[in-house]
């Protein structure tokens, strides 16, 4: 074919898909003949080395998979193209496998090898922990967040309910609630999804039920919850009281933090710790900052606060009479922070790089002034925010007291 042919055919194919979606996906154009081969195998071979070079760039290519993974990718295709399922059980799909000739034996195992492979490469969404079900359209679940990460956007359908201000006010999400937010998600059936769509929003933190001395049944939204201020959460503890001795704070200070990621670090504290509750029963639980008992008798109590690219902890101690010094061992408390924070950075592929420092018991955690490094080698340091002398000592011994034995050991 002459150039001068290739660019007219080139030209009224272009045009022919002006205005069609399709045309986005045109990378080359190649001129051939199958009845004359022969002539074009310049082309072919073109044709074939481009194949190849767009196909090594797709997930998992170049992988030996089972004959019958592809019968059952295609019986599922036909439950979303002519059933319009968005979603199915997992009994279902051993149902479909079985059909597709997987092993009777091993059905369960292949069965999540291949739903576990069809997750990496984008097709459907399935979670091995909690696998009674399995998203064919990953907007049956998107539908679902949407609904809870911003659901005042439904208020005015729901402008009756209580729960409203009860949600706005304490990040309280009631099951009543939750029922109507379910009623606006497309294809979702309340009797068979709602157990499962609740475990995959704890999943990702945005919902949780938190542990309390008295028992607790209820969820909350993070997300949520009011803010409140620093000073007038430690009235409610009475922290300036003389019987209660607070440890110097142990921070860490990132060059980028996201709110949401100290949400998730949030989240892990409260299933990890009971929280605190005030005398109306109200739990501890603010945007940017949770109080949680460390003892059943309440009388240690962790506190997380957030501020701008900075996380920080803090204990309180309560006592019969006045305490000056901290003997505990809090050690346990930075290990598990540090590893949570590297655990959640890993989890949702981030990379960013924290020091760790201390302030003494009476700082503001949201201040720069008045930290110090963690590698700080020195006896004493003067705090800018008091005017005064600390011991870098009793900073440290109750963060750092498990490396401290070490060193003796040694």
């Amino acid at each position: 074919m002459k150039e001068e042919d290739r660019c007219k055919a080139k030209q009224r194919f272009l045009s022919t898909l002006s205005g069609h979606e399709k045309r986005k996906h045109i990378r080359e154009s190649y001129f051939l003949s199958n009845t004359e081969p022969e002539k074009y195998t310049t082309e072919f071979e073109n044709l074939r080395k481009s194949i190849f070079k767009v196909a090594e760039n797709i997930p998992k290519w170049g992988e030996n998979l089972p004959t019958r993974w592809i019968v059952l990718e295609k019986e599922i295709d036909r439950h979303i193209a002519e059933e319009k399922k968005l979603v199915i059980s997992y009994e279902v799909a051993k149902q479909l496998a079985k059909m597709s000739s997987f092993p009777i034996i091993e059905i369960e195992s292949e069965l999540d090898s291949f739903l576990k492979y069809e997750h990496e490469i984008g097709n459907l969404i399935f979670f091995d922990d909690i696998k009674s079900y399995i998203v064919l359209e990953p907007k049956w679940l998107v539908d679902i967040f949407r609904c809870f990460v911003s659901p005042l956007q439904f208020q005015e359908h729901f402008v009756e309910m209580t729960e409203w201000k009860k949600l706005e006010s304490t990040g309280i999400l009631p099951d009543s609630l939750i029922k109507k937010l379910f009623k606006k998600v497309p294809g979702f059936d309340s009797v068979n999804h709602t157990e499962f769509a609740l475990q995959v929003m704890e999943k990702f933190d945005i919902i949780v039920k938190p542990t309390t001395l008295t028992g607790n049944e209820e969820y909350y939204m993070p997300c949520m919850i009011n803010a409140s201020d620093f000073e007038t959460i430690t009235q409610i503890f009475n922290v300036q009281s003389k019987n209660c001795l607070r440890t110097s704070w142990f921070c860490l200070d990132f060059n980028f933090l996201p709110p949401s990621f100290f949400n998730h670090l949030l989240v892990t504290f409260v299933k990890k710790y009971a929280l605190c509750t005030d005398q109306d029963g109200k739990m501890q639980l603010y945007r940017g900052i949770g109080i949680f008992n460390l003892e059943k008798n309440g009388c240690q109590k962790l506190v997380a606060c957030l501020s701008e690219n900075a996380i920080a902890v803090q204990v309180w101690e309560y006592h019969n009479e006045e305490q000056h010094i901290c003997n505990a061992n809090y050690s346990t408390i930075r290990e598990y922070l540090i590893n949570t924070v590297d655990f959640l950075q890993c989890r949702y592929k981030m990379n960013i790089q924290y020091e760790c420092f201390f302030k003494c018991p009476e700082g503001k955690y949201y201040k720069t002034a008045g930290k110090v490094s963690c590698d700080d080698t020195g006896e004493n340091y003067f705090c800018p925010e008091h005017g005064i002398i600390h011991s870098l000592e009793d900073l440290r011994k109750i963060w750092l007291q498990d490396e401290k034995d070490e060193n003796t050991d040694q």
